[in-house]
């Protein structure tokens, strides 16, 4: 069990990074907190912020299962991950291309 928190411990500590972004996205609408102050102006902030925080939800349950996954196959767990990320990247260019600058 010890050796498996070990191995867990970089995931849980993204899904506490990634939740906490999340939040702030969808219950305080900071889109500043991933953006910056510097940012180019949105097409639409509210729809913007609503479906960053959606994917950053995603991303961190997609975090909490790798894991879980890590407890009975790493490479299962990286592949789950590897597959989410890639689903995450594809669906963020769409949203940016949508709401963003």
């Amino acid at each position: 069990m010890e050796a498996y928190l070990a191995d867990a411990s970089i995931p849980l500590l993204l899904t506490i990074v990634l939740g906490y972004y999340s939040f702030r996205l969808l219950v305080l609408h900071d889109v500043e907190a991933i953006r910056g102050k510097n940012g180019k102006k949105l097409k639409d902030k509210e729809a913007y912020t609503r479906e960053a925080g959606k994917l950053l939800a995603f991303l961190t349950l997609s975090s909490l299962l790798m894991a879980v996954l890590m407890y009975w196959s790493s490479r299962i767990a990286f592949l789950q991950l590897t597959v989410c990320l890639v689903i995450f990247g594809l669906m963020w260019k769409k949203m940016n291309d949508k709401y963003g600058e």
